[in-house]
């Protein structure tokens, strides 16, 4: 059996393990359903540049085009309180995947065990503790916007870990204090132009901090991770290049092996913030994506947004960056003029991952019902040249600069 079986064995035997419980447990309603939803247009005016929700992401959405498939999505949980201090949780959410299976789309899967007040054990799927948003991410009802920044979170396809977490928390100082370690291993699809690449993480090694005050809330994030397989499309040009004579590229067996990324270890750290007064929010996150691999340039990406309530309506505006270097081919010992494709393939590799564009986003939130809310929201993006690692390109422009502007109704609920 392979490791995605096994996963996909563990998750369906945790669900068919609550389901069992049923019939023996919901007459003291120790087993709970629930759920969420939302439904999700999207309009963008670009020709060349396809918007997309995140990297894993296989379609996206171009000039004259209105889509509902990019934030659209269901959500199911079953939550089963054993006994007073262990439960087990099934999640599994519908959406758009470049590969569908019930794998992908289980979300969360995990037996949790509370020793006590302060101490608390989950084993198996659970989200990766590293955004602000982390426990909600898709849940949109529980967040004002219409779609959390993509410069933050788009670049990011993993959507759990498989593994094991501990999480100590300590009140103190008016509030809660916590801390989380969690380890395990992760995949996840991240799609270009005409590939889409399975990326799989081992070795996951996560600490998250924070501290919940009456009105606001820090939390400092780091994790590390091994990648634990070889892109075919780093393999394949790889491969290509260390075929090239000495004469054509004098050294091409060592660039060759710079463009393997298995093995190679990834940082991501993060800082985020929240802060409620009177009628306002204002939160904010900034993180950090930095590792050895030569393909994968230092990220740093962040957002600001504020928003103000007025009875059943929010109004809201974001500030969101990302930021990072582009690799220009400057090899010495090559015969660019005979290599022409080559050097253009390597370049395009090279900067898959280096997003650089800013975004200004307005929206309002009108909150229907206790359990229903619709969002409008608009973008006005500033994409850098060679810049589009978060969208799709269907054209040979995917590295000139150009403004885009994208509009997103959604009506999200929970039940």
């Amino acid at each position: 059996m392979s490791l995605a079986q096994c996963k996909s064995f563990f998750c369906f035997s945790l669900f068919t393990f609550a389901f069992q419980g049923a019939a023996s447990e919901t007459a003291n309603d120790n087993l709970q359903f629930s759920g969420f939803a939302t439904l999700g247009a999207v309009y963008s005016d670009s020709d060349h540049h396809g918007y997309r929700k995140s990297v894993g992401s296989a379609d996206a959405v171009y000039a004259g085009e209105i889509d509902f498939k990019q934030h659209s999505l269901l959500g199911l949980q079953v939550d089963w309180n054993i006994s007073s201090n262990f439960d087990a949780v099934y999640q599994g959410v519908l959406r758009e995947l470049p590969d569908p299976s019930f794998d992908r789309y289980t979300t969360l899967a995990f037996l949790r065990y509370e020793v006590n007040a302060n101490w608390s054990f989950r084993l198996g799927r659970t989200a990766p503790d590293i955004f602000l948003l982390t426990e909600y991410r898709d849940v949109d009802f529980s967040y004002i916007w219409a779609t959390a920044p993509n410069e933050v979170y788009g670049i990011i396809p993993y959507r759990s870990i498989d593994g094991i977490d501990v999480t100590y928390s300590q009140r103190a100082l008016g509030g809660v204090f916590q801390t989380k370690l969690f380890t395990g291993s992760s995949e996840a699809e991240v799609a270009a132009s005409s590939t889409i690449e399975e990326i799989k993480i081992e070795d996951i090694i996560g600490i998250s901090l924070s501290f919940d005050h009456f009105n606001w809330l820090v939390q400092v994030k780091h994790s590390q991770v091994s990648i634990s397989n070889e892109p075919q499309s780093n393999a394949l040009l790889a491969s290509s290049i260390s075929q090239v004579p000495d004469f054509l590229w004098s050294n091409s067996q060592d660039f060759s092996q710079s463009l393997l990324m298995k093995g190679q270890e990834v940082d991501y750290s993060s800082l985020s913030a929240q802060y409620f007064w009177k009628n306002w929010l204002a939160s904010a996150e900034i993180s950090r994506i930095q590792s050895a691999s030569e393909v994968i340039p230092k990220i740093t990406s962040g957002y600001a947004a504020l928003s103000y309530q007025l009875n059943a309506h929010q109004l809201y505006c974001i500030y969101a960056f990302t930021n990072s270097n582009n690799y220009i081919f400057d090899e010495s010992g090559v015969n660019e003029q005979a290599l022409e494709e080559l050097i253009h393939a390597t370049t395009g590799l090279m900067n898959f991952y280096a997003a650089n564009q800013e975004t200004i986003s307005l929206g309002w939130r009108w909150d229907i019902t206790s359990s229903v809310a619709s969002s409008l929201q608009w973008n006005y993006t500033r994409l850098k040249e060679n810049g589009s690692t978060l969208w799709l390109n269907n054209s040979d422009h995917h590295d000139v600069a150009e403004n885009i502007n994208t509009v997103f109704l959604t009506m999200s609920m929970v039940f």
